[in-house]
């Protein structure tokens, strides 16, 4: 039997399916952030696909333990304003504000061009993270994960429920 009766050729038409119709255009990007610096590392990715493509880059602070919020108010106020979808405004004030305004500010320092916002919510991450994609429209989702030392902690990893969960495109960052 020789060595070429072994080859099987496949042809794929690869006009198709990489054109210039088919490139991603990013005009809106979420970043879920904990707090801790391994997510700045998604940041600094998000900036440059941002720099790069004009998105928004949106940081999603998910509490999970709300006793652990430190010196944070949350203050509700019903918005006459139509451009809210609730009719409510929400307002955060003190550690937690400032905490995630001085991000966005290192964003700019950093060189984000761009528009930063963030928003912050309570419950678990992932589900959080997946009610943000159903709920918005976003172009991508740029996450950190961390090396895993068994297939058991994969299995089970934050990031795969998201990932398991969404049709938005995700970047992970390790």
């Amino acid at each position: 039997m020789n060595s070429d009766q072994n080859v099987k050729t496949v042809d794929i038409d690869v006009r198709t399916s990489i054109s210039k119709s088919n490139i991603p255009k990013y005009s809106k990007i979420l970043v879920p952030d904990d707090g801790k610096e391994i997510s700045d590392k998604a940041i600094n990715h998000a900036i440059s696909i941002s720099n790069f493509s004009g998105a928004e880059i949106v940081i999603l602070r998910i509490i999970e333990n709300i006793e652990k919020m430190g010196d944070t108010s949350v203050s509700v106020s019903k918005n006459k304003e139509p451009n809210t979808e609730s009719g409510y405004k929400h307002n955060f004030e003190g550690e937690l504000a400032n905490a995630m305004e001085e991000k966005i500010k290192r964003c700019v320092e950093a060189g984000a061009k761009n528009k930063i916002s963030y928003e912050i919510k309570t419950g678990n991450a992932a589900d959080q993270v997946v009610k943000a994609c159903e709920d918005t429209h976003y172009d991508l989702a740029v996450m950190t994960t961390s090396h895993l030392d068994s297939w058991l902690s994969s299995l089970f990893s934050d990031a795969r429920k998201i990932i398991s969960k969404i049709n938005t495109p995700v970047l992970l960052v390790q």
